[in-house]
């Protein structure tokens, strides 16, 4: 009996022995099972931060090289380009028999007590009679309006007659502007316009793009090589042919009016009832035609109006 007690007891100790040992193992297998999901998810956060900063990194790096082409491709214009305008325009000023001269940052234009380009952003300019604004740029970007990368002018001083040409972009476009004013206007302005000489729009707009050689087209005479004739520019070109003509008090409705391709009629009162009328017309070559007709009827009433008495083609 006393043996049976000593088995069973030994049994119990063993088998209690067996789960305490068990209950062990369990215990370490749990903490290094959730040790090791810790080290994992620290080293899965870890890769994820170096994986968010890597992408970072490289997005900025994107970024800043998407801006610098997007600046490269912005830039309409450069030094080869104005050397190539240099160029260009001296010999398309002899075609024209004009001498032109470049204005910059170092050198200020003097039209008719114009200094440009350091004035010109503070200058009120219009474009075919329209208020525009107007900056010096480098490369032919900028906010205004009209974005000048070049200036060439044919006289100095305000000598009459001249040609101050603007060279431009608008809305990213090459846009030649011409003014031959050297006087007051009611609106304060100095009025351009779009250039009428295709040889200088087109070679302006081939040097812009890469194409053009720098060489005006002097194998024949262009058929549109005119720019427009100011009211001042008239005068002197009529007293130039001993034509008479003279400003005075309430004159003639329409006088110094701008015509189509350029020209402009002079207008002035002769006699009771009658009027001079003067047109001046321009022509390929530095040329301008002049009609005139002496003693219409004022302001051409009834449309009756005197005969051409003169009509004649002079150098400008």
């Amino acid at each position: 009996m006393k043996n049976s007690w000593r088995f069973i007891l030994t049994v119990a100790v063993v088998s209690l022995l067996g789960a305490c040992s068990a209950k062990g193992e369990q215990q370490t297998k749990s903490t290094s099972t959730s040790h090791s999901k810790k080290v994992t998810a620290v080293t899965s956060s870890q890769k994820q931060v170096r994986k968010e900063t890597t992408s970072s990194v490289s997005r900025t790096k994107q970024q800043a090289q998407s801006q610098s082409q997007t600046k490269q491709a912005k830039a309409l214009w450069d030094s080869n380009k104005k050397q190539a305008l240099a160029t260009f325009m001296s010999s398309w000023g002899t075609t024209m028999g004009q001498t032109y001269q470049s204005y910059d940052l170092t050198r200020d234009t003097d039209y008719a007590g114009i200094h440009f380009p350091s004035k010109l952003a503070q200058t009120d300019l219009a474009v075919d009679d329209t208020p525009v604004t107007a900056a010096w740029s480098t490369d032919g970007t900028g906010s205004a309006d009209y974005n000048v990368v070049a200036i060439y002018c044919d006289v100095d001083g305000g000598t009459v007659g001249g040609h101050l040409y603007l060279f431009t972009f608008h809305n990213g476009q090459p846009v030649v502007l011409i003014t031959s004013q050297n006087q007051g206007t009611p609106d304060n302005r100095l009025h351009f316009s779009v250039t009428a000489n295709t040889d200088l729009k087109t070679g302006f707009a081939n040097i812009v793009s890469g194409q053009g050689s720098g060489q005006a087209n002097t194998s024949q005479p262009t058929t549109s090589a005119v720019s427009p004739i100011s009211a001042a520019e008239a005068q002197a070109i009529v007293a130039a042919q001993n034509i008479q003509y003279r400003e005075e008090q309430g004159e003639p409705a329409g006088n110094k009016t701008s015509l189509a391709g350029g020209g402009i009629v002079l207008k002035q009162y002769a006699g009771a009832q009658g009027i001079d009328i003067i047109k001046l017309t321009p022509k390929p070559g530095n040329k301008v035609n002049i009609t005139v007709q002496n003693g219409s009827l004022r302001d051409g009433q009834a449309g009756e109006t005197a005969p051409i008495s003169q009509n004649i083609t002079v150098d400008r």
